[in-house]
C-alpha cells in the first residue's frame, strides 16, 4: 500500500493570487451591476414622485447592510422594522422623552442581540431611526406635510425599495446567512447595549432641545460603529475604524477644496457606495471601507450645505462619538468590576 503520511503532511500550494484577483474583480462588478439596477426604477421615480429617491436611501442601506449580515429573511425584517419605527418617530418627534425611550430600548434591544452573537443583524436600527427624528425626509412636498398619504407613503417607499434591493442582491451574490459570534462573557453585551442606548437617548435630548440643532445623528452612529459588546474597549479596532473615517473625511475636505461642484461630489457618492460594499464583501479590514462608507454618507447628504462645512462638523462629531464609545466600555468594565468584587465579599 502507498505510503502516504508525506503527502498529507505536504504544505498547501500557495494561493493563486491572479485568480484570486479575477475572482475580486468579477465580485465587485456583479456588485456594481446589482447597484445600477437597484438604482435605476428608483431614478425613474424620483423624476415623477419629489422625495422618493432620500426616502428610498434608507430602505435601499437598511436591506444592504441585513441582507450582508445574515441574508433576504434578515435583510426584510430589519427593512420592516427601520420603516415601523421610522414612522413611528417622526409621528412622535415633538415628544423628546418617548424618543429618548425608543433609542435606550433600541439599544437594549442591540445588547440583547449581541448576548446570542447576533448583534450585527439589528445593528442599523439604533443607527438609521435618529435620523427620522433628526430631520423627517421629505416625501411628496418639501417640507413634508405629515398626513396619512405621508406616512402611508414611507412606509411603502421604505419597503419597497428595501425588497427590491435584497433581491437583486440575492440574485446577484447568492446565498448568504447569519453567523453568530461567541461571547465570552454573556453579562457584557446587555449592560453594554444599555449604556449605548442611555448615551444615544442623551445626545438627541442635546440635539434636540439645545442650539446644538444639527447633524448630531452622527455622535449616534459613531457610537454603535465602534461598538465592541463581546470585548468592550479593542484599542486596534477602534482605531482601524477612526482611521478609515478620518481618511475618509480628508478625502472629502480635499475634493471640496478643489472646487468640485456640488453636483459633481453627490455623483461621487455612488461610486464610494459601490467600493465600500466590495470591500465589505470581501472582508477587507474596517478601516478600507469605513473610508468609502464615509465619502458616501457625507456627499449623499451634502445637498443645500457647504461640503466642506459638513465634513468637517462631522469630524468633531466623531470624535466625541469615539470618546462616548470608549467611555460606554469604562463604565461596563467598571460596573461589572465592581459587582464581581461585591459577590465575593459577600462569600467572605
Amino acid at each position: 500500500m502507498q505510503d502516504t503520511s508525506q503527502i498529507d503532511s505536504a504544505p498547501a500550494p500557495p494561493p493563486d493570487r491572479s485568480a484570486l484577483r479575477r475572482q475580486h474583480a468579477i465580485l465587485g462588478l456583479k456588485i456594481l451591476a446589482g447597484l445600477l439596477i437597484i438604482a435605476a426604477p428608483i431614478a425613474l421615480a424620483s423624476l415623477v414622485v419629489p422625495g422618493v429617491f432620500g426616502v428610498a436611501f434608507f430602505g435601499v442601506l437598511a436591506a444592504t447592510f441585513g441582507w450582508i449580515s445574515g441574508g433576504p429573511r434578515i435583510g426584510a425584517a430589519v427593512v420592516l422594522s427601520l420603516s415601523v419605527l421610522g414612522v413611528i418617530a417622526i409621528m412622535l418627534r415633538e415628544n423628546t422623552i418617548v424618543l429618548a425611550a425608543i433609542l435606550l430600548l433600541l439599544g437594549v434591544a442591540y445588547g440583547l442581540a449581541a448576548r446570542k452573537g447576533v448583534g450585527k443583524a439589528v445593528l442599523q436600527l439604533p443607527i438609521l431611526v435618529p435620523y427620522f427624528m433628526m430631520s423627517p425626509p421629505p416625501l411628496f412636498t418639501d417640507p413634508p406635510v405629515f398626513d396619512a398619504a405621508y406616512f402611508t407613503g414611507v412606509l411603502v417607499v421604505i419597503n419597497v425599495t428595501g425588497a427590491w434591493a435584497i433581491l437583486v442582491l440575492h440574485l446577484a451574490l447568492g446565498k448568504r446567512e447569519l453567523v453568530a459570534l461567541s461571547v465570552p462573557d454573556p453579562r457584557v453585551p446587555v449592560l453594554y447595549g444599555t449604556v449605548l442606548g442611555l448615551m444615544s437617548a442623551t445626545v438627541m435630548l442635546l440635539g434636540t432641545t439645545t442650539g446644538v440643532k444639527s447633524h448630531w445623528v452622527w455622535v449616534t452612529l459613531t457610537l454603535y460603529v465602534l461598538a465592541d459588546p463581546t470585548q468592550l474597549l479593542t484599542p486596534k479596532r477602534m482605531v482601524g475604524r477612526l482611521m478609515g473615517t478620518f481618511a475618509g473625511f480628508a478625502a472629502v475636505a480635499l475634493m471640496a477644496l478643489l472646487g468640485i461642484p456640488d453636483p459633481v461630489l453627490q455623483v461621487l457618492a455612488l461610486p464610494a457606495l459601490w467600493l465600500c460594499l466590495t470591500f465589505l464583501v470581501l472582508h477587507k479590514p474596517y478601516w478600507e471601507y469605513s473610508l468609502f462608507l464615509t465619502i458616501s454618507v457625507v456627499l449623499m447628504n451634502s445637498r443645500g450645505i457647504n461640503t466642506l462645512l459638513l465634513d468637517a462638523e462631522r469630524f468633531a462629531f466623531t470624535l466625541v462619538g469615539a470618546g462616548l464609545s470608549a467611555l460606554a466600555a469604562v463604565i461596563v468594565h467598571w460596573v461589572l468590576d465592581r459587582r464581581t468584587r461585591t459577590a465575593r465579599s459577600r462569600q467572605v
